[in-house]
């Protein structure tokens, strides 16, 4: 391992984030050079897009473009190094790009003839975009045989924490990424006298002064919580360093996964749990709904229609089968679907649907099999009760086996912070058809808990695409 006396830069090395800013910025250029590009190279056919306007849909474009991006991220530096997943990046977000700022011409310019502009903009700005991607794969490459994008660690304390945080970052998935400088601890004569080849060095002082000769990243304190004292004694004396400091959570039963600081009314807290899907986001996620369902309801309106004649003619109840199911914020509603089985009042739906349930319909087995059951959802969406993507909304009192999902899973209230979905990214990875074990319906409300943490709106499209292409047709989805 590189020690600090081989190595001592005093000036900062490139930070990912620099790297991830700068490439953003050419993604951004890049369409705007395109976009004055597009002006000449389509006046052969004729296009009667002006300068100003070519430029203003140029600008238009950067906006969806990065937004996939960064929904995607795509802006993180280890993506660099993939020319084959570089292509794909800019490629898709290229088309949406395009189409986005189709539409706005088409829309906003409708005397116009765009499509030679779009097709000249597309061809260039794939042209730049490949070539800003394939400069930054060059000095990502050049950067990392240099290690210039090496954080450089000091850690604090030679105990247990100490050690185990040495020999994470000193594994071979990491070492290319920091570089260990030296264990310092104020404890020094009781502690070993070296941990993984580096020699443990007594006092933060010493740390404080070698700070002052050479570059320090990142200072991880490892001690364990109780030492509060010492700890704060540490952060004073280490306050002078230009470093990031970090102390290790060791509380078991903290969920890491959206922890972070926050402060209310100027006191500081640890934030375990956040309010998901608040803000743009909320009012994005409502926009794709209204426009998916909406435009579904207008396609699929004949499909529905000869579907509740079917059910109608098939045998005797409502076309419509309304269930209470649990929604968002633990909020009742009742869910349409296609009614597929013989009435039965006494049923509440708490034990699921077995596959050979003789209840099930002639029409009903095939709309199941299909999921055409489902489509009637779509209103529920339109009248803000679920989403197109979302957890399964679950009957109250859901048994799994002889318990209900409350007593199996301990974090299944938490699926209920987000509506309900017609579709989602537990029914996708192998949820549907029905959970009748508690492994099952752990890694379900696992899968659900990832969608809402991790949510973005090219989350839900992903879903949504893979829904219709394999998630909604087969025996597994019955």
């Amino acid at each position: 391992m590189t020690t600090s006396e081989s190595i001592t830069p005093r000036v900062r090395n490139v930070t990912f984030g620099l790297v991830n800013r700068a490439v953003k910025t050419v993604d951004a250029l890049t369409l705007l050079v395109a976009a004055a590009l597009a002006r000449p190279l389509s006046e052969a056919t004729l296009t009667d897009i002006t300068w100003a306007q070519s430029l203003l849909l140029g600008v238009l474009a950067v906006i969806p473009l990065v937004q996939i991006n960064e929904s995607r991220r795509v802006y993180r530096w280890e993506r660099y190094r993939s020319l084959r997943g570089q292509i794909v990046d800019v490629v898709l977000a290229l088309i949406i790009a395009t189409a986005v700022t189709g539409l706005f011409a088409v829309v906003f310019l409708p005397d116009s003839i765009v499509e030679s502009w779009l097709v000249a903009f597309a061809l260039g700005a794939l042209v730049l975009q490949m070539a800003g991607r394939a400069v930054a794969r060059l000095m990502v490459a050049g950067m990392e045989t240099r290690g210039a994008l090496k954080r450089r660690v000091a850690v604090i304390g030679a105990g247990e924490e100490g050690e185990a945080a040495i020999r994470y970052l000193a594994a071979p998935g990491h070492r290319d990424l920091y570089e260990l400088i030296g264990v310092f601890d104020d404890r020094a004569a009781r502690r070993a006298v070296e941990i993984a080849g580096l020699t443990v060095t007594h006092g933060v002082d010493d740390l404080v002064k070698r700070a002052r000769q050479e570059r320090v990243d990142v200072v991880i304190i490892a001690l364990p919580w109780r030492a509060g004292q010492r700890i704060a004694e540490m952060m004073r004396k280490l306050c002078s360093i230009p470093a990031d400091v970090l102390l290790p959570i060791e509380a078991d039963w903290i969920n890491l996964r959206g922890a972070r600081l926050f402060s209310v009314g100027g006191l500081p807290f640890l934030q375990v749990a956040r309010r998901p899907l608040k803000g743009s986001d909320a009012i994005l996620k409502s926009i794709l709904d209204y426009i998916v369902a909406g435009t579904a309801v207008a396609l699929l309106s004949p499909l529905l229609l000869t579907v509740a004649i079917m059910v109608k003619f098939d045998s005797p109840g409502p076309v419509l089968f309304r269930q209470s199911r649990v929604g968002f914020n633990g909020r009742g509603f009742d869910m349409f679907k296609f009614r597929s089985m013989t009435v039965d009042p006494t049923d509440d739906g708490s034990r699921g649907t077995p596959l050979d349930n003789p209840r099930i319909t002639r029409i009903g087995r095939f709309i199941r099999r299909t999921s055409i059951d489902e489509l009637p959802q779509l209103f529920n969406v339109l009248r803000g009760e679920m989403s197109v993507v979302g957890p399964r909304a679950h009957v109250p009192n859901m048994l799994v086996g002889e318990r209900t999902y409350f007593e199996t899973v301990q974090e299944y209230a938490a699926r209920h912070r987000v509506k309900p979905g017609i579709t989602g990214w537990g029914q996708i990875n192998g949820m549907r058809g029905g959970i009748h074990d508690a492994d099952k319906a752990k890694r379900g409300v696992e899968l659900d808990l990832q969608y809402i943490e991790n949510w973005t709106l090219w989350f839900d499209i992903r879903i949504m695409v893979r829904t219709l292409f394999g998630g909604m047709a087969g025996r597994d989805v019955f």
